[in-house]
């Protein structure tokens, strides 16, 4: 933040000129390797508030604060005994305001408070979510029980998907307008995001095992309660609406049926899915509800908007649900000790926490760095098939440890692991940037909020979906660590899952030719009554 305002003052005096006059004058197209230079080409085309609400808001709060706050969520429900099966129904319920996200996209866009679309919304999520995480920062997290934790974590999400919603919105705006500029917009925006989880990544390990599990929440507060600042002086840059104004948005509600039944029908399934997650306890009720509701919004989605926003929408709907998540019995494999799990890794909470992150989110830079520098150019379907095959071979470096293979062989499970997260990670942001500069583009002009909400909420309820499947898999194959003693029978056929799940993601490749449009990415995908109607 402090470099992007200096170098953004010290251009408007005059002070960087001659050092940046041999800058390309471009960013676009092969990358941009000098910090400065990008920054500047960035702020003159988007403007310097932005680039620092997108800093509070994504570095900060999607970057830095989720990853301190997520980080500890496994160990919490391991202290208190949770199977893994339940830890995935529940992390499930929890991830939920991310599928959310439409209906606080149509209050956002219809029904403004005081005047203002987003900074009212903002604020009273940042409230809740600070609440939350003070609640498991300070509480005595046994008293609490597993029900109230997952509502926390309900909470803290609401806080956290607002803030990336709703300035998300404001960059979808912009980068309809400048598409060429995109690519580049989503390197400072995911570039910065995981720089600053790898900050997070390094305190959290050394946190966790010196002051508890619960020292990150307390560590947490103030990085929650930032997004404040920069909302009340709204860097934004929303007008205030007028009172006639006010009542033209609320009306205008009703001229745009389609995405109001689609919001509706998003929160009446995320609601539904929430209230049974919570209540009840079988994971078939949970995997079977959370199914249905994922066909129903892709039925309606492909009967209600034009083709191409439908077919994009089904295609990262699918490819995330079928990618079954095994992470609940996972983190009882790599963590349990010698007494729970002889044969196991035995990582320590530094290991698992801090030196796996710190390669993860140092991967994803690199990742992003040659996305920036080779990729920007290419097309939706090369991109996406190169990473999807890619993506399929590197998970069955999973399988050979779940299967104990790389023992037999002698390699130890620290080596292979980490050599396992750097070629996966990379190729992981890879297929991600793709996808998320897919959803801005999709997002017709006067329905930004709204639009994105939807296709970022389907996403969302992908990856809830391969929770809950994957939590009945790991059920059916008998695989329910909980960290008891002697529960090595537990994880024989982890590996059959992985493999499973491998396999299953694959498949979707077949629906590229079909699914995704022959586009480049820096190709504006909306033209003609389509920019501005999402029906057509």
């Amino acid at each position: 933040w402090a470099c992007t305002i200096a170098c953004h003052a010290a251009m408007e005096k005059g002070v960087m000129q001659d050092s940046l006059d041999d800058a390309p004058k471009s960013v676009h197209g092969g990358g941009n390797c000098n910090p400065c230079s990008f920054v500047r080409s960035l702020s003159n085309t988007f403007g310097w508030k932005l680039l620092i609400m997108l800093f509070v808001s994504q570095h900060l709060m999607k970057g830095l604060l989720s990853s301190l706050v997520m980080a500890p969520a496994p160990f919490i429900f391991g202290s208190l005994s949770i199977s893994a099966p339940e830890v995935q129904v529940f992390t499930g319920i929890a991830a939920l305001p991310w599928a959310m996200k439409p209906v606080l996209g149509l209050l956002s866009d219809h029904f403004p408070i005081f005047g203002f679309r987003k900074a009212p919304y903002l604020l009273i999520t940042s409230v809740v979510g600070i609440c939350a995480i003070a609640t498991l920062g300070f509480a005595d997290i046994e008293a609490l029980g597993a029900r109230a934790v997952v509502l926390c974590f309900f909470l803290i999400n609401c806080q956290l998907s607002a803030c990336d919603l709703l300035t998300e919105a404001k960059y979808a705006e912009q980068l309809r307008a400048c598409p060429t500029h995109g690519p580049n917009l989503m390197t400072f925006v995911w570039w910065g995001l995981n720089f600053a989880g790898l900050l997070a990544t390094t305190v959290t390990g050394p946190l966790m095992s010196h002051l508890g599990f619960q020292s990150p929440y307390m560590l947490g507060l103030p990085v929650a309660a930032s997004i404040i600042i920069p909302t009340l002086a709204n860097y934004l840059e929303e007008p205030k609406l007028s009172q006639n104004e006010v009542q033209k948005c609320r009306r205008g509600v009703l001229t745009h049926s389609v995405t109001l039944f689609l919001c509706l029908l998003m929160f009446a399934g995320t609601s539904i899915m929430t209230v049974v997650g919570i209540i009840y306890e079988s994971v078939a009720l949970n995997a079977g509800v959370a199914v249905t509701f994922g066909i129903i919004m892709m039925l309606a989605f492909s009967i209600t908007l034009s083709p191409m926003i439908a077919k994009v929408n089904a295609f990262f709907v699918i490819q995330t649900s079928l990618s079954l998540s095994t992470g609940g019995a996972a983190f009882y494999f790599f963590t349990d000790n010698p007494d729970q799990y002889p044969e196991g890794p035995h990582f320590s909470q530094e290991f698992f926490v801090t030196a796996l992150g710190l390669v993860g989110a140092t991967c994803s830079l690199l990742g992003i760095s040659i996305y920036n520098r080779f990729m920007q150019s290419w097309s939706y379907r090369r991109l996406l098939l190169l990473t999807n095959v890619m993506a399929f071979l590197l998970s069955w470096l999973d399988v050979l440890v779940f299967a104990r293979i790389n023992v037999n062989l002698g390699i130890s499970d620290h080596l292979f692991v980490v050599g396992a997260n750097v070629s996966e990670i990379i190729v992981m942001q890879w297929m991600w940037m793709p996808g998320i500069l897919f959803l801005s583009q999709l997002c017709p002009k006067g329905m930004e909020a709204t639009m994105y909400a939807l296709l970022a909420g389907c996403h969302n309820l992908g990856g809830t979906i391969a929770s809950s499947c994957g939590a009945l898999v790991l059920q059916w194959l008998e695989v329910q660590p909980c960290g008891q003693q002697g529960e090595s029978k537990q994880f024989d056929n982890l590996w059959k899952a992985s493999a499973l799940s491998s396999l299953l993601s694959f498949g979707t490749c077949i629906l590229l030719p079909f699914f995704i449009p022959n586009a480049r990415q820096t190709d504006t995908l909306l033209v003609g009554e389509a920019a501005t109607d999402p029906c057509h």
